[in-house]
C-alpha cells in the first residue's frame, strides 16, 4: 500500500485547518447538506467533508459512513491534497496505490473515489469534498464540475464560519470592559481583515502599509522600490463568456504564477476583482527594481487553458517609483493606477511608467465624466452617418449612425475616449437611447423630404440591451415615428449576446417581432460560434475591422473572412465588412462574395447636412471609390 506523502508546506497547512476550528467540532446542518446533495447528485452511497489533521483524517461531514475518522496513512484524501486538480480513481482494486489498502479489502469495501481539494483562506489544502461507491464506476466531465462547485461552496462555509467566529471574539474583548489593556484582534479576523478571501493575497491595506515600511527602509539604506498595478483586460467578457466560476479560477491562477516569482520582501496584493498590486524592491542580482517586473508582465501576459481550448490573457500594467515619483504610499499607489489607466487606453497588455502629464489626463477624465452627464441636455451630441455599400452593384445600402461630442472647451471629444467613460459610468444607457431617437426622428424626417429611404443602423451597449425594457423603447420610437421598422438596424457585439445567453435570445425575439433587422457586430473578436448564432433571429452579421485590415497582407486574415462569409450565408446571414480602407481590401471582400462594405475607402461618416445629398446621388447609381 502506498502510504501519502507529506506536503512542502505541511506546517502551514496544518496552521490554517486548525484556525479554521472544525477539528472534533458538532455536526452543522449546512455542511451534511451539502454532502448529502453530492450523494444524491452524483447517485453514490457515501460523500465525506474529510480533513487531513497530522496522523488522521476527520470528517466534518459524512453520509452513508458510520466512522468519523480513518488513520491518514490509508486516507485516499491524503493523496488528493497533494495534488492542483481534482483525484478521480474509477476501480480502487486495480489503482497499485490503493489495492491493498485496508479501507478496499476491508469495510467499507471501498472502490471508487472521487475528491475535490478545499482549501482555507490562506489558499492551503486543507482537505477535500469526496465521494465515494463500493462499485467501480466513471465520472463525467458535468458530475466533476458538479462536485467542485459543491467543493467551492464548502469552502465559502468556512470562510463564513470563521469570519463569524473571529466577529464574535472581537465583540467579546470589547464587551469586557472590566479587563484593561486588551490587544489587537484576535488572529483570524486580524487575518480575514487584511487579505482576499478567493486569492488569499494581502488586500490594498496591507500593501499600503507595506509601501509605508518601504519609504522608511528607503529612508535609512536607500533601496529604491517599484509599485506596479495589474489590471487584467477584458476579464469582465471572460465572466460573460465563460462563467463567474471560470473567471475566479482563472485569477487564482494568476495570482499564483505571480506569486512564484517574488522574492523575499516583494509582496503581491489583490486590489478589487480583476486587479492585482506589486511591491518589487531592488535587491540581489536584481539591483534594479524594474528587471523584476519583466518576470511578473511575462507571467502575466499567457495563455491560460479552458474547456475545449484556451484564452490569450494580457494584463495592463502601470508602474510608479520610489523615490522618484514620491515618498507618500497613498500617492505612489494612485500613480501606479493612474499609470495603469493609460496603459488599458493604450491597447491589451501595455506597461505604462507613471509621468506627471498623466495626472493632468486622469484628472480631465474625470472632468469628462461629470461633464457627460450634461451632454444630452445641452445639446452637446450629434449624431454623423458613414454609408455602406452593397458590394455588387455599388449602390447606397445604408447607414450606421455614429454619436459625436463637441465640448463647449475642448471641442469634438473622440468616440474612443468618451464612450468607455460612458459605459463605465452608466451613461451610456441614456446616451444609446437618445442615439436611437435621434436616428429614427431623422429616417422620419428624410421620408418627409420625400428622399428614397435606407436602413440606419444603430448600436445598442450591454447595459441597453440586457438592463433596460428595450423593447418597449424601441416599440414606442417605431409606433411614434410610423416607419417601416425594416428601416431600423439594431447592432450588438458578440459579448452583449453571450453574457446572458437565454435573455438574449428572448430580447432578440421580441426584437424580431417588431419587424427591425438584427445584426451581430465586431464577429470574431469573442467567443461565439455559428452554432451559438443559428439559436438567434438575426439577419446580419459584421465582421471586426482587424480581419479586414488584414487580408490583403495576411493568407490566414483572408482565409477567416472568406469562412465567416460562407457560414454566415449558410445561415442566411447578409454579411457586413467594416473598415474598409483600400482597393484591395474590397477586391478581397468582392472574392469573398462579402455583401456590404463600410468605410473611408467609400466614405467618411457624414454630417446630417451632408446625407440628403449623398442619398440623392447614391441610391441608385454606384458610389465611386
Amino acid at each position: 500500500m502506498e502510504r501519502p506523502r507529506i506536503p512542502l508546506d505541511e506546517a502551514q497547512r496544518l496552521a490554517a485547518l486548525h484556525a479554521t476550528r472544525l477539528l472534533g467540532s458538532a455536526p452543522e446542518e449546512t455542511f451534511d447538506r451539502i454532502t448529502r446533495t453530492a450523494a444524491r447528485l452524483l447517485g453514490v452511497p457515501i460523500a465525506l467533508v474529510s480533513l487531513i489533521d497530522k496522523d488522521r483524517q476527520w470528517f466534518k461531514s459524512r453520509t452513508g459512513l458510520d466512522a468519523c475518522e480513518t488513520p491518514r496513512d490509508v486516507s485516499f484524501c491524503g493523496h488528493a491534497i497533494l495534488a492542483d486538480e481534482p483525484m478521480v480513481v474509477p476501480d480502487a482494486a486495480q489503482d497499485a496505490r490503493f489495492v491493498d489498502n485496508p479501507l478496499v479489502t476491508g469495510s467499507p469495501h471501498l472502490r471508487f473515489y472521487a475528491g475535490v481539494q478545499l482549501y482555507s483562506v490562506d489558499r492551503k489544502k486543507i482537505g477535500t469534498l469526496c465521494v465515494i461507491d463500493r462499485e467501480p464506476r466513471e465520472l463525467s466531465p458535468g458530475d466533476l464540475d458538479a462536485l467542485r462547485d459543491l467543493a467551492r461552496m464548502v469552502e465559502q462555509l468556512v470562510y463564513h464560519r470563521q469570519l463569524a467566529m473571529a466577529a464574535q471574539s472581537l465583540s467579546e474583548r470589547l464587551a469586557d470592559e472590566t479587563s484593561p489593556g486588551k490587544g489587537a484582534p484576535s488572529g483570524e479576523l486580524a487575518w480575514l481583515v487584511a487579505h482576499d478571501l478567493l486569492t488569499g493575497l494581502p488586500n490594498r491595506q496591507a500593501l499600503l502599509r507595506a509601501i509605508q515600511h518601504s519609504i522608511a527602509a528607503w529612508r535609512e539604506d536607500g533601496t529604491p522600490a517599484l509599485i506596479a498595478c495589474i489590471n487584467v483586460d477584458r476579464f469582465k467578457r471572460f465572466n460573460e463568456t465563460l462563467g463567474h466560476r471560470a473567471g475566479d479560477e482563472i485569477l487564482v491562477a494568476l495570482a499564483t504564477s505571480l506569486q512564484a516569482l517574488l522574492r523575499e520582501g516583494d509582496m503581491l496584493a489583490r486590489a478589487g476583482s480583476d486587479e492585482f498590486l506589486v511591491l518589487l524592491h531592488a535587491r540581489g542580482e536584481h539591483p534594479e527594481p524594474e528587471r523584476a517586473l519583466e518576470r511578473i508582465s511575462a507571467a502575466a501576459n499567457r495563455a491560460v487553458p479552458i474547456p475545449g481550448g484556451e484564452i490569450a490573457l494580457t494584463c495592463s500594467i502601470g508602474t510608479t517609483l520610489l523615490p522618484q515619483d514620491g515618498e507618500d504610499a497613498d500617492a505612489l499607489l494612485n500613480n501606479a493606477v493612474t499609470a495603469m489607466r493609460h496603459a488599458k487606453a493604450q491597447g491589451r497588455g501595455a506597461i505604462q511608467r507613471f509621468t506627471p502629464d498623466l495626472r493632468t489626463e486622469h484628472g480631465r477624465r474625470l472632468t469628462l465624466e461629470s461633464h457627460l452627464r450634461r451632454a444630452i441636455a445641452q445639446d452637446e451630441l450629434f449624431v454623423q452617418y458613414q454609408p455602406k455599400v452593397d458590394l455588387r452593384s455599388g449602390t447606397l445600402a445604408g447607414f450606421e449612425a455614429l454619436v459625436r461630442w463637441r465640448h463647449p472647451e475642448y471641442g469634438v471629444i473622440p468616440p474612443d475616449e468618451f464612450i468607455p467613460i460612458a459605459e463605465e459610468s452608466g451613461m451610456i444607457v441614456p446616451i444609446g437611447e437618445w442615439v436611437l431617437r435621434t436616428a429614427v426622428a431623422q429616417l422620419a424626417a428624410w421620408r418627409a423630404e420625400g428622399l428614397p429611404l435606407a436602413p440606419v443602423a444603430v448600436n445598442l451597449s450591454a447595459r441597453q440591451f440586457l438592463q433596460s425594457d428595450v423593447i418597449a423603447m424601441v416599440g414606442d420610437q417605431l409606433a411614434q415615428s410610423g416607419l417601416a421598422p425594416e428601416l431600423l438596424e439594431l447592432e450588438l457585439t458578440e459579448s452583449v449576446s453571450m453574457a446572458d445567453p437565454e435573455r438574449s435570445v428572448v430580447v432578440m425575439q421580441g426584437l424580431g417581432e417588431l419587424g427591425v433587422m438584427l445584426s451581430i457586430d465586431d464577429f470574431g473578436t469573442g467567443y461565439s460560434s455559428f452554432g451559438y448564432l443559428r439559436r438567434l433571429p438575426l439577419d446580419k452579421l459584421k465582421i471586426d475591422k482587424s480581419f479586414v485590415q488584414d487580408m490583403a497582407s495576411s493568407a490566414e486574415s483572408s482565409a477567416i473572412v472568406q469562412a465567416i462569409v460562407a457560414m454566415a450565408h449558410r445561415l442566411q446571414l447578409a454579411v457586413i465588412a467594416e473598415g474598409v480602407e483600400t482597393a484591395e481590401q474590397v477586391a478581397a471582400l468582392r472574392k469573398a462574395e462579402c455583401d456590404q462594405i463600410q468605410g473611408y475607402y467609400y466614405s467618411r461618416p457624414l454630417a446630417v447636412e451632408d446625407c440628403a445629398a449623398f442619398i440623392r446621388r447614391y441610391a441608385a447609381e454606384p458610389v465611386g471609390g
